[in-house]
């Protein structure tokens, strides 16, 4: 019974350490409405799209960019009409992956992982 009791409170004594060092790594976090919350990610969609319209390749941990944006160098189409706030999928789903891969490259110590591919994104070539 004896030995039980000790086992029990090293299991207890270990988890709430465990607790302490995770509670540690993660500083409080500010309660936030609901209002508040969308207007930040609201916001940070928008720039997280508009990096990503700059993309141009992500490779090897290493983000390639064009240093000007989509549709700077050639006419392009005329936007869609979306609802308010919605931005363009292709371009966020490019700047989510730009964070990512910038983010692992900063983990690995790399402190330049961005590199200009070209001024413009190069013209399609049509097949002829």
């Amino acid at each position: 019974m004896k030995s039980s009791v000790v086992r029990s409170l090293v299991i207890f004594a270990a988890g709430a350490g465990s607790a302490t060092v995770v509670a540690g790594l993660y500083p409080p976090m500010p309660e936030i409405s609901r209002e508040d919350f969308l207007k930040d990610g609201t916001a940070l969609i928008g720039k997280v799209e508009r990096l990503g319209g700059y993309v141009g390749v992500i490779k090897d941990g290493r983000i390639g960019i064009y240093s000007n944006p989509i549709g700077a160098c050639v006419p392009s189409p005329p936007v869609p009409k979306w609802p308010d706030n919605v931005v363009d999928q292709t371009s966020l789903e490019l700047g989510l992956a730009m964070v990512s891969a910038l983010n692992k490259a900063y983990m690995r110590g790399d402190p330049q992982p961005v590199y200009v591919l070209d001024k413009c994104r190069p013209y399609a070539k049509g097949e002829g």
